[in-house]
Parts: structure tokens; C-alpha cells; sequence
């Protein structure tokens, strides 16, 4: 894996990482997928204590206003999608295990 992939970036352009990858499969209405988990396992794993995910990279490129405080700061894009992800991923999960 590209050590980019781990870096969770917003805007993210015509990017790719982990997070953006997963959130197309949510957005697509994909059920989860046992191959996915450690893409999982690796957004879970990027939670800060207090619940949220850090800007970890910025494209280059033309931002008319700034999304988040900064690279390396709490970033609320990259904190709304890894939630919607991660809630994905447990109603899925979820379901398959028949809870």
C-alpha cells in the first residue's frame, strides 16, 4: 500500500486514501465487505481521544476558503466522513451477524 493512502487529506482533489476509498463504497450503497476491514481497522485506528480525525495532508492546488484550521490540526471534513464510514461499516456489519 502507498504510504499517501494513509494520509487523509480534504479537499481531496481527484485523490485517493483509505478514508475516500470507503466512503465511495458507503455513498455507492455497497454492503460492507470483509476485504474492507482493514481499511476500517486503519480509519479506527487515526480517531483521535477526543473523537476526531486530523487534516493529515494538503493537495496543492487552488482553495478559495479554508475547509479546516490547518495540516495536522482536527479537521471537521475528514472527522464528518470517517463517522459516516464507521457507521456504515457497524450497521453492516451488524446486520450480517443478525444483531
Amino acid at each position: 500500500m502507498q504510504p499517501t493512502y494513509l494520509e487523509f487529506a480534504f479537499p481531496y482533489y481527484w485523490h485517493y486514501d483509505v478514508l475516500r476509498a470507503l466512503d465511495y463504497f458507503r455513498r455507492a450503497g455497497t454492503e460492507p465487505d470483509a476485504r474492507m476491514s482493514e481499511a476500517v481497522e486503519i480509519v479506527r485506528s487515526k480517531q483521535l481521544p477526543d473523537g476526531r480525525w486530523l487534516l493529515d495532508h494538503l493537495h496543492p492546488g487552488r482553495v478559495h476558503f479554508a475547509f479546516d484550521d490547518g495540516k495536522g490540526l482536527p479537521s471537521r471534513w475528514n472527522t464528518l466522513r470517517a463517522l459516516r464510514v464507521l457507521a456504515w461499516w457497524e450497521a453492516g456489519t451488524a446486520a450480517e451477524r443478525g444483531v
